[in-house]
């Protein structure tokens, strides 16, 4: 091993770790910059549809908690979780007997040559792994899993999805139109219905976003209108499943107070039709029920990210990032936020869109 550098002015950061916390710098003033002015979902009131139930935290089997997830969705009455820094699995969330626990399984996520050299005609900004940003099913155990890297969604086979020996094999991929423009601005959001996904882009953090349907077994996509909505956009969920109500997890980066909501929206409208649930309120105002976990009751798990609603159940799950890169980074301690799965449960449902 080489010995460390210690001469005056000499960062013991690598260059890659030190171009990373620029970034992460600049996010956050710009997070400050925009949670100043407009807010998601602005001029709603955010009327409260949806009752939290539970909260749980997400560890894996070793006893850690699920690190930096992305995405979310359900499957015949399973979670399923991705995370950006994964490029070998996704992960089957089990709720545990224990009533505050989900456990995370890795189902190993296996790319054939020739679907990874589709993914490479897609394109790819930035480092060579996949970035996975969104995931959703449909019945059958076909799942797609959204790379804001490549630009693409791959189609996924889950063999035995709920059993033993399961795992995931890339078949075919969708190449979304256009190119990432920097390292923030590519694909979050993704929610699927028969014979179809809708993916939304970022836009840099502020509108105009961007709204894409892609067919299957077509493998194209259409670029359906420019969404205006403040802020971030990590989630996207169906509300009907036809593909036309949707819900979308909007947020400020965690650190805005009164920043963090669920807004309706149409498939067909550019603009959020109302806002259904300001999780910060929600936070603020449940956080010492004592059935809920200690977790919940600390500051973080808000850099929410994923987003699932089941009509059947009548459930809304919503998921956090734990920004376990940034706390490893800044105070060598990756777990020190909470990963927590929040269940709502719909009380009034929205009003139907004409």
């Amino acid at each position: 091993m080489g010995a460390r550098d210690n001469r005056p002015g000499h960062s013991r950061f690598s260059p890659i770790r030190r171009r990373r916390a620029t970034e992460l710098l600049l996010l956050f003033v710009l997070s400050l910059g925009l949670s100043s002015t407009a807010l998601p979902c602005e001029g709603e009131s955010c009327q409260r549809h949806f009752t939290l139930e539970e909260v749980r935290d997400v560890r894996v089997p070793s006893g850690g908690y699920l690190r930096e997830a992305s995405g979310l969705t359900g499957l015949g009455g399973t979670l399923w979780a991705v995370t950006d820094k994964s490029n070998t699995a996704i992960f089957r969330l089990e709720l545990s007997s224990q009533e505050t626990v989900v456990t995370a399984r890795e189902v190993p996520l296996e790319i054939p040559p020739s679907t990874r050299e589709a993914l490479r005609r897609c394109g790819g900004r930035r480092r060579r792994g996949l970035d996975l940003e969104g995931i959703a099913a449909v019945p059958g155990g076909l799942f797609f899993l959204l790379s804001e890297n490549y630009r693409a969604v791959l189609i996924t086979r889950v063999d035995n999805p709920n059993g033993p020996g399961s795992r995931a094999i890339a078949q075919e991929v969708i190449c979304i139109p256009g190119q990432n423009q920097s390292s923030n601005d590519g694909l979050e959001g993704l929610s699927a219905f028969p014979g179809g996904v809708l993916a939304l882009e970022e836009g840099r953090g502020w509108p105009p976003k961007r709204l894409y349907r892609c067919r299957f077994p077509e493998l194209q996509c259409t670029l359906l209108t420019s969404v205006v909505m403040s802020n971030r956009t990590p989630g996207l969920t169906l509300l009907d499943p036809h593909g036309v109500r949707l819900l979308a997890l909007n947020t400020v980066w965690g650190w805005g107070n009164d920043g963090n909501k669920i807004c309706e929206m149409r498939a067909d409208a550019p603009t959020p039709k109302a806002c259904l649930l300001n999780l910060d309120r929600v936070k603020e105002a449940e956080r010492e029920r004592a059935d809920f976990p200690e977790s919940f009751r600390q500051n973080g798990g808000t850099n929410y990210e994923g987003i699932h609603f089941d009509p059947v159940k009548g459930r809304l799950y919503v998921i956090n990032d734990n920004n376990a890169t940034w706390n490893q980074t800044f105070s060598g301690d990756a777990e020190r936020e909470p990963t927590l799965l929040l269940i709502f449960t719909l009380q009034k449902p929205p009003a139907s869109s004409p």
